[in-house]
């Protein structure tokens, strides 16, 4: 039987989805037909590539290494496709952008000069604590506020985001707090961070100056830590843009206490698509526009 290469689409889909049903409504099909084209896979290459467990289905070892060498062969086509369809030039188009639930909402206003520039031009953005992995396509650029070690990533560096201590005014008030330099944290209930976000600048600054005995609570995203400082939880550092979203929250002291450096990466294959080249240069624009807010020094 001839290999075909949509059915190996269908198995791309339900390795990135996690379930059959997930990978058919992703490809705007029937279960049924998922199921089907899978089937039609493993009959092509003569081997089981999924096993049937009660949650669903599995990818084995082999099915695994076939999603693997699909991958590859996806970044091949949609190359050819840019090289010889003049796709890397044009404007129009999609781009996925990964960033943090913290960093949305000024991105979404930052952008919006982009947008009136190029009207053809869609950023998606894919918002998600864990860094999406570029090299398997599940971003076109991302933001983010770590330096890159992926050797074959291009990164490039747009500025910083400041760190400093805040509160709710209800629990100022409660604990009798007077905001200054050189706050001590001693005595006061502390929102802290677990991972996967807590080995960032802010994070690791909040864990050497507390001790485990104060933490009332720890979240697993800057947004559900902001959301218990709100609610009066307790003090926390948190990047110091967010106060203008937040004017509920105090700042606790006038220091920048950590310092986050803020990178945009792309993956290889985008280095000459112009769109994506676009969004990378809006993103460097909106970080200089607004450099005192990110850096916490107004």
């Amino acid at each position: 039987m001839t290999l075909n290469w949509d059915d190996l689409r269908f198995l791309l889909a339900l390795r990135r989805a996690g379930s059959l049903g997930a990978a058919a409504r992703q490809l705007k099909v029937e279960a049924s037909t998922a199921s089907r084209r899978l089937g039609s896979l493993e009959a092509a290459l003569g081997a089981q590539l999924a096993a049937r467990t009660p949650e669903g289905l599995v990818l084995n070892e082999a099915g695994l290494a076939a999603s693997d060498l699909a991958e590859t062969m996806e970044r091949g086509l949609h190359e050819l496709v840019g090289r010889i369809g003049g796709d890397s030039q044009r404007t129009e188009g999609i781009v996925r952008l990964a960033t943090t639930e913290s960093m949305a909402v000024l991105l979404m206003r930052g952008l919006v000069p982009l947008r009136d520039d190029y009207p053809s031009l869609q950023i998606e953005l894919v918002v998600s604590s864990a860094s999406l992995d570029l090299m398997r396509r599940e971003a076109d650029v991302a933001l983010r506020l770590f330096r890159e070690t992926h050797p074959t990533l291009i990164a490039r560096k747009i500025g910083e985001v400041g760190w400093s201590v805040f509160a709710s005014r209800d629990y100022v008030e409660r604990a009798g707090i007077v905001p200054r330099e050189g706050l001590a944290l001693d005595g006061l209930a502390v929102v802290g961070y677990k991972e996967p976000v807590s080995r960032a600048a802010g994070p690791c600054w909040l864990a050497e100056n507390t001790r485990p005995a104060q933490i009332a609570l720890s979240g697993d995203s800057v947004a559900s830590v902001v959301s218990a400082v709100r609610a009066g939880l307790g003090v926390s550092a948190l990047p110091c843009f967010l106060v203008a979203e937040h004017p509920t929250l105090v700042r606790l002291t006038p220091a920048v206490v950590a310092r986050s450096e803020a990178f945009v990466v792309i993956p290889p294959d985008h280095r000459d698509t112009f769109r994506v080249r676009l969004v990378m240069d809006a993103l460097a624009s909106l970080f200089e526009r607004e450099r005192a807010l990110l850096e916490g020094t107004t």
